[in-house]
């Protein structure tokens, strides 16, 4: 099984949100819980997602299993981000 990069795009966007994270890269492992999100960082952390990608978060996204880690959170929001990008070109 290939292991899943997590961009370092992806990575700023996070970071602010995660108090607990370490300096270097954020792994896919990593759960988001341990690394200090919690439901207010959860909230801000969307507004950012939607913003800096232009997209709009679909309600059947939105559950305990996309925001386990960093790798469900971004294997959630690739396909968006990527038919974003793909639009926007």
């Amino acid at each position: 099984m290939a292991t899943l990069e997590v961009p370092s795009e992806f990575q700023e966007i996070l970071r602010p949100h995660l108090p607990y994270a370490d300096a270097g890269d954020l792994l896919a492992s990593s759960e988001l819980a341990s690394l200090g999100l919690d439901s207010m960082s959860l909230v801000e952390l969307l507004a950012d997602v939607e913003d800096r990608y232009d997209v709009e978060l679909p309600d059947d996204i939105l559950n305990e299993s996309t925001f386990a880690t960093v790798g469900s959170l971004w294997e959630a929001l690739c396909p968006l981000v990527v038919t974003a990008g793909a639009e926007s070109s």
